[in-house]
C-alpha cells in the first residue's frame, strides 16, 4: 500500500554487464517518501544463489550510496505470498541505514529486497527521522504482494 498517488519511472540498471530493466513507482508523504522498484532477471541470474546475492546487495548498496549513509541493521527478509499462490521467494534481505539528504539533513532509508522468480523487488520508505512511524512502516511493507 504506497501512501499516495505513485508515479512510475523506468530505465535500464547495468548489472554484471548486463542491462536489467527497472521500473519504480514511488510517492511523497510530506519530506518522506515511498517506493517499489521492479527489476527482471535473466534467467541465468535468477537461477543461481550466489547472483541473487550479489544483485540483491548491488540494489542494497546504491540505496545507502545515494544517501551517504552507513547500514545500521541488514538481516533475512521473508516474503508471505498470496495463498495458493505458485511464485517462489529464493532471496530476501532487510535493510535500515542513516545518512544525509542533499540539503545536509539527516535520512533514515528502511528497505526490503526480494527475490520473486525471475523479478527483483525493492521496497523503499526514506524520511528524516523520526518522520515515518514503526506502523506505517509495518503497513507498507507487509501489505506488499506481488502480482503473478
Amino acid at each position: 500500500m504506497l501512501p499516495g498517488r505513485a508515479q512510475a519511472v523506468s530505465r535500464s540498471v547495468d548489472f554484471e554487464g548486463q542491462s536489467l530493466p527497472m521500473t519504480m513507482h514511488s510517492t511523497g508523504v510530506g519530506a518522506s517518501m515511498f517506493a517499489i522498484g521492479i527489476a527482471a532477471l535473466p534467467p541465468g541470474l535468477a537461477a543461481d544463489a550466489a547472483t541473487r546475492r550479489r544483485a540483491i546487495a548491488y540494489f542494497r548498496d546504491g540505496l545507502v550510496r545515494n544517501i551517504g549513509g552507513t547500514v545500521t541493521s541488514s538481516a533475512p527478509a521473508t516474503l508471505t505470498l498470496a495463498p495458493g499462490s505458485l511464485q517462489r521467494v529464493t532471496a530476501g534481505e532487510a535493510l535500515e541505514a542513516r545518512g544525509r539528504t542533499a540539503d545536509g539533513r539527516v535520512a533514515v532509508l528502511a528497505a526490503r529486497f526480494f527475490i520473486v522468480d525471475d523479478r527483483l523487488f525493492e521496497l523503499v520508505a526514506l524520511g528524516g527521522e523520526g518522520s515515518i512511524d514503526a506502523q506505517a512502516l509495518d503497513t507498507f511493507f507487509s501489505s506488499f504482494r506481488p502480482l503473478s
